[in-house]
């Protein structure tokens, strides 16, 4: 007798197997062993008659049938997620006082965006916004969620990945013609730079060259602990800089700062919702989160 089999929770670990690109980092995300990862992802293939993975030992990626699968599981789990979503505020009201914390440029991300949709569902609803370049300490500070752009550290913070963002080398047309455009980051450590102050090494850039991740030491002119300032001096003909694509793409686009080195920049880093695990249990903060994702999924699914 054949095996039933949950479809929508081997969907869902088939999408974090391709989000982490590994069934153990799935597995620790999901709190299931590695062996019950795998065998949901074979069931699944089994179901829809095609291999979805390509597995070795050293590598494994999307078969063709894997990423046409994969667009139409996320379209079924936004949906059931937004479905839940609605149901979950029909059957509940929702009020209470919520604490966030992001970086002081993180506007650009449309955090706002998701926040004013947000209240404008729960009315009962109150929030603090907290705008820092500097780490938050959630538990000692009292505040109950932060946007996250980074590679994270471990520790006993939950993580929810809600989207990601390259970094880029970038500078201004009047640098570039005044030093010449960099054929490599090395050159960073003898060139002007500005650095970003709210980031752990703000003078050590990281870099990728073939497979591996680097770092140089630059020569810094210039440190501020704010993004968006780190882009106007750069505009100004300060120095070269490392940003964040969501705070350079208008200047990009309109020709004030141009990418440099885009071979050698590093793989997109995530986006995440940071909180205390034991904080899951307020009502408020289990709706934002689920708000948040459900708009952040169905925002992936629009060309």
């Amino acid at each position: 007798m054949e095996r039933k089999i949950d479809l929508i929770k081997a969907m869902r670990t088939f999408l974090a197997v391709v989000e982490h690109n590994s069934f153990s980092a799935a597995s620790r995300q999901l709190n299931i062993v590695t062996s019950a990862v795998s065998r949901q992802v074979s069931d699944l293939e089994k179901h829809f008659g095609c291999q979805l993975l390509y597995r070795t030992t050293r590598a494994m990626h999307l078969t063709a049938e894997g990423q046409y699968y994969g667009e139409e599981f996320k379209a079924v789990i936004a949906k059931l997620d937004a479905l839940e979503v609605g149901a979950y505020e029909r059957q509940h009201r929702i009020a209470g006082h919520l604490r966030l914390t992001a970086p002081a440029n993180s506007g650009k991300l449309g955090v706002q965006v998701q926040i004013s949709e947000f209240l404008k569902k729960h009315p009962d609803v109150t929030l603090s916004w907290l705008l820092v370049n500097r780490y938050v300490n959630l538990v000692e500070e009292g505040v109950d969620l932060a946007v996250r752009v980074g590679e994270l550290a471990d520790s006993s913070l939950v993580a929810r990945k809600i989207d990601q963002e390259e970094i880029l080398f970038v500078a201004s047309p009047a640098i570039l013609e005044q030093y010449g455009t960099p054929t490599h980051p090395k050159a960073f450590a003898a060139l002007p730079c500005i650095v970003d102050g709210s980031n752990r090494q703000p003078s050590k850039w990281k870099y990728v060259e073939g497979s591996k991740e680097l770092q140089v030491s630059v020569k810094t002119v210039l440190e501020v602990n704010q993004g968006d300032l780190v882009a106007d001096f750069a505009i100004r003909g300060h120095g070269f800089a490392q940003l964040p694509k969501f705070i350079v793409q208008a200047y990009l686009d309109s020709g004030q700062l141009v990418a440099i080195l885009e071979n050698y920049q590093l793989p997109a880093v995530p986006v995440s919702l940071v909180y205390p695990a034991n904080r899951l249990a307020n009502p408020v903060l289990k709706a934002f989160i689920q708000h948040v994702v459900a708009f952040s999924e169905q925002r992936k699914l629009v060309p």
